[in-house]
């Protein structure tokens, strides 16, 4: 039985007062920053790649415990 569960996150994007930008998405723990909305970007991509990554190495870990006898 194959188990999908999909789930929609807001991101919010935030312009401080001294001109740089914030991005956050705390559903899934995933902050960063920039001096310009690109670099804020640039750097919220590479925060969510790291932290899927993560994810995928914790759930390999995970599953290589698992063993299943046929």
């Amino acid at each position: 039985m194959a188990r999908e569960k999909i789930r929609q996150v807001e991101v919010e994007v935030l312009k401080e007062d001294n001109g740089s930008y914030a991005i956050a998405c705390s559903s899934l723990g995933v902050y960063t920053v920039g001096e310009t909305l690109r670099e804020a970007k640039r750097n919220f991509m590479e925060a969510l790649d790291l932290h899927f990554d993560a994810i995928r190495q914790n759930a390999l870990r995970t599953l290589s415990k698992k063993v299943v006898s046929l």
